[in-house]
């Protein structure tokens, strides 16, 4: 009897996968099948020591697995980490089909239907259209998933992933990683094959798809917004007297949104939409949104000026709505909505650093 469960647990422990981000439901319902008694127990010492072994083998697997996906945070031994200060739960816009955020360096997403995952270290974060996928710079990786949580890919990047965008037709993802002191634009589809360089040396600052997801605007090394078409894989450069900060295309056509430090201009007509200092920049309604800098008030333009009170740190506007993170005094909060009635969805502690916000 004894050679019989010592045989069949050296079984599973070869079967066993290796913890990684995505094995951790199949890990865990191995450890559980583990421990329910394969035959009649004796009571026998050598038995229950290995039982007792190859099950908390089991389930250091299943809780590293688990904790490296963000899923569950475990740990073992007599020694206890103060408990990180909890936040409110990030609330979906009305209307919206996802929001996702980077909040000190971890992620919050919910998306529409129930699905939430926060907590879990990331670098950057973006939804995929009608946010049925999420794309996620963890460690050197660019982590793509489902809202299920379970299907999933992962692609060494070789560096921390800064930046990403998922092209309008959801078939590509346009991310930017960082090797030691530059930053590189790679092209991937959407299930993780086919990732090529597009730039090697580029700025940190997202891409935007045209809405006809076969060209991206991107930030060169220089300060420049380039264009670039990947049917006829050539470059265009939009001209500008002071380096770009943020570009955003419009829903539709071929209008781009340019940012500077000190204006906001569409090409290619030149028009200037705003003199000022922005945080960021988007579309509402097919008018130009942009926050500009202001202490404790934060002036939006979606074709008019808004007033919002708080200082805007990262805005995102898309179709008819616009999420913005505010910074006042002694509080941070998330805000989302119409620029007419923008709404409250998650409270953070004074502090807070907001690196990353979409909506879905």
């Amino acid at each position: 009897m004894s050679s019989e469960l010592e045989r069949r647990l050296e079984g599973l422990l070869t079967e066993a996968p290796e913890p990684d981000p995505g094995a951790g439901e199949e890990a865990l319902h191995r450890a559980l099948r583990a421990l329910q008694p394969l035959a009649p127990p004796r009571r026998g010492l050598r038995t229950a020591v290995l039982v007792f072994a190859a099950a908390a083998v089991l389930l250091a697997i299943a809780a590293g697995s688990l904790a490296a996906a963000g899923a569950l945070h475990v740990s073992f031994g007599a020694k206890k980490r103060p408990a990180r200060p909890a936040t409110a739960q990030l609330s979906l816009p009305k209307g919206a089909n996802g929001i996702a955020a980077i909040v000190d360096g971890r992620l919050s997403v919910v998306i529409k239907g129930g699905f939430r995952l926060q907590g879990q270290k990331a670098s950057t974060v973006a939804l995929s259209p009608h946010a049925l996928y999420i794309a996620v710079g963890i460690g050197n990786s660019l982590v793509a998933m489902a809202p299920d949580g379970r299907k999933a890919w992962s692609h060494p990047a070789g560096g921390a992933v800064v930046a990403i965008a998922w092209a309008p037709d959801g078939l590509r993802i346009a991310y930017i990683v960082r090797h030691g002191h530059r930053f590189a634009l790679r092209v991937i589809y959407g299930n993780g094959a086919h990732d090529s360089r597009i730039d090697r040396s580029v700025r940190p600052v997202r891409p935007s798809w045209r809405p006809d997801s076969l060209a991206l605007a991107y930030v060169s090394a220089g300060g420049k917004a380039i264009v670039y078409d990947l049917a006829h894989t050539s470059r265009a450069v939009i001209p500008s007297d002071s380096p770009v900060t943020h570009l955003a295309y419009a829903s539709s056509g071929r209008k781009l949104a340019v940012a500077t430090p000190d204006s906001v201009e569409v090409v290619p007509h030149g028009l200037r939409v705003a003199s000022c200092s922005t945080v960021g920049i988007g579309w509402l309604a097919g008018k130009v949104a942009s926050a500009c800098e202001t202490p404790f008030l934060t002036t939006l333009f979606p074709g008019h000026a808004t007033p919002v009170p708080g200082e805007a740190k990262v805005i995102d506007a898309s179709g008819e709505r616009v999420a913005m993170a505010l910074a006042g005094r002694n509080r941070v909060v998330l805000v989302a909505g119409t620029p007419s009635r923008l709404a409250t969805i998650e409270r953070l502690p004074p502090g807070a650093r907001v690196t990353d916000l979409q909506l879905g």
